[in-house]
Order: structure tokens, then sequence, then C-alpha cells
């Protein structure tokens, strides 16, 4: 399960880098008006703030896949140790030789 969750991560993280690059300068030519400057802009903020939510909702949903495994990992070594310190089950002595 932890490595399927390494290779989700690795998957979504070069997703949001490059949907995050779209919104860099360096794919558009300089702005020749203020108001040219300010559409670019603004559409590149929106860009920016939606990678930005789509970054917080990943982490929300990694944090609580991770408590939900540590709290797994927690239930299964605790009946791990109620097993290993339950006593042996009295076993009967056998029976003396018959004569």
């Amino acid at each position: 399960m932890l490595k399927a969750l390494a290779v989700v991560r690795t998957v979504y993280l070069v997703f949001i880098v490059g949907y995050t690059i779209r919104a860099l300068p360096i794919f558009t030519h300089v702005a020749n008006t203020f108001d040219e400057s300010f559409a670019r802009n603004s559409a590149k903020l929106e860009l920016l703030q939606r990678a930005a939510w789509l970054a917080v909702g990943w982490i929300a949903f990694d944090t609580l896949v991770g408590w939900l495994l540590a709290a797994q990992a927690t239930r299964r070594a605790a009946r791990l140790r109620a097993a290993a310190t339950k006593p042996a089950p009295a076993v009967a002595p056998p029976p003396p030789p018959r004569a």
C-alpha cells in the first residue's frame, strides 16, 4: 500500500508542477500596455490559485490516508503484542504408562 501511495504521490507531483509551469511568464511575450499586462496576470493568477488549492487538497488527502494507515499499524501491533503475551493453553499431562 505504501509503494502504491508513493507512485500516486509522484504522479501527482509531476502533474501539479506541470500545471503550475503553465502560469510562468516564460511562455509569453512582453506586454505592450498596462491593460494587456493586467489581463495576462489575472489569468495566470487564476491558474496559480487553482494549483494551490489542488496542492492543499492533496496534502489534506495524503494526511488523512497517513493517519488511517498509522492507526491501522498501531492496531495491528497491539494485536501482535497481545498474542505474544498470551499464555500458552494448558496441556493435560500424558497418561501414565500401563504396566
